[in-house]
């Protein structure tokens, strides 16, 4: 690639340090101690400090975490793990594990951006061991990057982070209006808080006399096919989990269909999982469809509901419910529908709200990434840098 005639193409190592990670023994972990980073703790390209691990054992001064370290995933079972980073701050107590490297000495912050994009993930993808999943110092040792003047690399490096910091701040307001959204549906669905000028009963029902349920059979395995012509099957909690529109699997020859907007609830593998459906799509084994007048209230009534499947799944090795088992269902619902629509209304708010943020972080994200291609190219130069 060409870069600016004031750049330099130069060996990362040349500018970085690289330090490899602590090796420790099972008899080494400890209730506390000194915490040890790993790749479970980049999450997103942030630190995530959950699920940790703490050693107490004899540490060098050069594997405790300094501030700014760019701390890398550099060997995992799964080679798509290979390469994520995060800058880290000045931590205390903290160093990171075997399966770990830090790159140290980033003055800038332009190495950490640097690393994250394609010019680097690239040459790691191109020399990361097919078998093994890992890439190691001699292949640090020729990862070749472009290298703005000093000046440029601190202004880029700034510029991105801005970009970085309204990201995280939108996902952090996001994660607060989720938890505002469970809370609301906790109370509201339970009854425990009324909305405003609503006092009347409510009412224990069975799901299925309350509501159609529609069980979903499979269509056969020829009809098939991965080029997205036919109908979206839905197979199971898989399918559902994180978002329907996600299947992979299509089929032309649909049997149980239901309609866009209808609550879709796993009954295999496991139960409980619940979502609603954005496009019409057929309905796999693994799943049934739940249909009634009011859609959006049956979909945080069952959301509500997730938690108490779990006592009613039935088998050893392949956990399921029956049909008689999802009809007998109890519920707990207001008697009055003008309740029932204005709690869908409240919590459908929360949830658009919440699906504006989530659309603005993305946006944010495009126009981030383009610009990080532009920026650490030298195709496009900030101003008073270059021509």
């Amino acid at each position: 690639m060409d870069y600016p005639a004031d750049w330099e193409e130069v060996k990362l190592l040349d500018h970085v340090k690289l330090i490899q990670g602590l090796t420790y023994t099972p008899e080494n972990v400890k209730t506390h101690g000194t915490l040890v980073l790993r790749s479970s703790n980049i999450q997103n390209g942030q630190l995530s400090l959950n699920n940790n691990v703490y050693v107490n054992s004899q540490i060098s001064k050069e594997k405790m975490i300094q501030d700014k370290d760019i701390l890398i995933c550099v060997r995992n079972g799964s080679s798509e793990l290979i390469g994520k980073s995060c800058v880290l701050p000045s931590m205390n107590n903290t160093t990171f594990g075997a399966f770990m490297s830090v790159l140290r000495g980033d003055s800038t912050g332009y190495i950490a951006k640097i690393f994250e994009n394609d010019i680097v993930q690239k040459q790691i993808r191109g020399r990361s061991s097919a078998t093994i999943n890992q890439i190691t110092k001699k292949d640090f040792e020729s990862i070749k990057i472009p290298l703005p003047p000093l000046a440029e690399q601190k202004a880029i490096a700034e510029t991105l982070e801005t970009f970085d910091e309204h990201i995280k701040n939108l996902s952090e307001l996001i994660e607060k209006k989720k938890a505002i959204r469970d809370g609301a549906l906790e109370d509201l669905m339970s009854g425990r808080i009324r909305l405003k000028n609503f006092s009347g009963d409510w009412e224990i029902k069975k799901l299925g006399g309350e509501y159609s349920i529609i069980m979903g059979q499979s269509p056969s395995s020829s009809s098939y096919n991965q080029d997205k012509k036919g109908l979206p099957l839905i197979q199971g909690n898989a399918d559902i989990k994180n978002g329907i529109t996600f299947t992979e699997r299509y089929t032309s020859q649909p049997t149980k269909i239901c309609e866009a907007n209808t609550t879709i609830l796993s009954v295999r593998a496991p139960v409980g999982t619940v979502n609603q459906s954005d496009q019409k799509v057929c309905l796999g084994r693994g799943v049934c469809a739940i249909i009634g007048e009011i859609s959006n209230f049956i979909y945080y009534l069952m959301k509500y509901n997730e938690k108490s499947w779990k006592k009613l799944e039935q088998g050893s090795t392949f956990t399921a419910v029956s049909r008689k088992v999802i009809n007998d269902f109890e519920i707990f619902i207001p008697k009055d529908k003008t309740e029932q629509q204005a709690i869908a209304e409240t919590l459908t708010a929360f949830d658009d709200e919440i699906k504006a943020l989530e659309a603005e972080r993305d946006k944010i994200k495009k126009i981030r990434d383009g610009a990080m291609n532009d920026l650490l190219t030298g195709k496009v130069r900030l101003k008073n840098y270059g021509k």
